[in-house]
């Protein structure tokens, strides 16, 4: 999964479409292709109602829908996956859970979960650090005691 969050400020518009649009621009999914931006909200838009009925949608009824060839359709899908917003579960693929609130509660679990290994690495390392410049120190210290006593 790669996660992309990027700061932007919520349109006047607040309708479900506006949010979808927004939601899209806030993970970096919005192409410059105005197209292809659209077809992301669209399939969002389609996979959170799905997902509200519990029912799940296939590429091809998506692409059906959409009157897009079924690869344009799973391009997207794929890119809505790597945002964390979208699983597939067999054919159909869902909203990651059952509503937008939950589903982006799972994506902040992620990213807590990743930013929590990455501090326990970054702990080590700075423990590995210290423990080197400590040798270095005694290493130094030593080399100066020696070169004193000849």
């Amino acid at each position: 999964m790669r996660i992309v969050i990027k700061s932007v400020e919520r349109a006047s518009n607040k309708t479900p479409t506006g949010f979808v649009k927004w939601l899209c621009e806030v993970l970096d999914l919005a192409e410059n292709n105005e197209s292809a931006k659209a077809l992301d909200q669209q399939i969002l838009e389609k996979l959170i109602v799905a997902s509200r009925l519990n029912t799940g949608i296939t590429s091809s009824e998506i692409g059906k829908k959409e009157g897009v060839a079924r690869s344009t359709v799973i391009y997207h899908l794929n890119r809505l996956i790597n945002s964390g917003l979208v699983t597939k579960k067999g054919r159909k693929y869902y909203l990651r859970a059952i509503d937008v609130a939950s589903t982006i509660k799972e994506i902040e679990y992620d990213i807590d979960r990743e930013f929590s290994r990455m501090h326990d690495a970054a702990q080590e390392f700075d423990r590995m650090l210290m423990e080197q410049m400590r040798e270095m120190q005694s290493k130094k210290k030593m080399q100066k005691g020696e070169s004193g006593n000849d």
